[in-house]
This record gives C-alpha cells, sequence and structure tokens, in this order.
C-alpha cells in the first residue's frame, strides 16, 4: 500500500509480546511539529482497544512512541497481524 509506513505495537517498552495492532503512519504529508512533540498523520487503534485486530480510526500521533512501543514491519506481515487497518485503508482509496 503506497503512502505508508507500518509499524507493531507492543504491550510494553520491552518489546517481547506484540499487541496484534499495526499503526500505519501516512509519510506522504511528512512530520510536524505539535504541542511540542513530533507527529505524523496516522491510521491506529484508539487506545482503549486492548485487542488484536481492533479497530481504527485516522489521528494525529506522536513519533516519539513509535520508537518506545513500535517495530517497522513490511506490508505483508502488517496484513497478518491486522487485517481490519487495510480494510479501513482499503474504504479509504
Amino acid at each position: 500500500m503506497r503512502g505508508y509506513n507500518f509499524f507493531e505495537e507492543y504491550r510494553d517498552d520491552s518489546m517481547l509480546s506484540s499487541s496484534g495492532n499495526v499503526i500505519a503512519v501516512d509519510i506522504g504529508g511528512g512530520p510536524f511539529v505539535q504541542d511540542g512533540g513530533v507527529c505524523f498523520k496516522a491510521v491506529a487503534p484508539s487506545p482503549e482497544h486492548q485487542l488484536p485486530n481492533s479497530p481504527v480510526h485516522m489521528i494525529l500521533f506522536n513519533a516519539e512512541y513509535l520508537g518506545m512501543r513500535c517495530r517497522p514491519v513490511s506490508e505483508e506481515r502488517a496484513r497478518e497481524i491486522h487485517p481490519k487497518l487495510f480494510e479501513y485503508l482499503e474504504a479509504l482509496a
């Protein structure tokens, strides 16, 4: 899927246990500063959703979180982990 980088989200800072969710960062618009942090437009699960393959929505996302609780993954791996993310992204196209 063009225009996105995918990041597998982990349950804690040790990144040993996957949350079963993926964050899709929109790289087309680039980063911007908001409230003292570097942000991106992204598609991600709501923080209150703690189950694998959670529903997603478009948000402004703090890039610092990606380094603390996420690892980059391929689109293929992202599709395996989080099918609902791709249902949402495909509906946008």
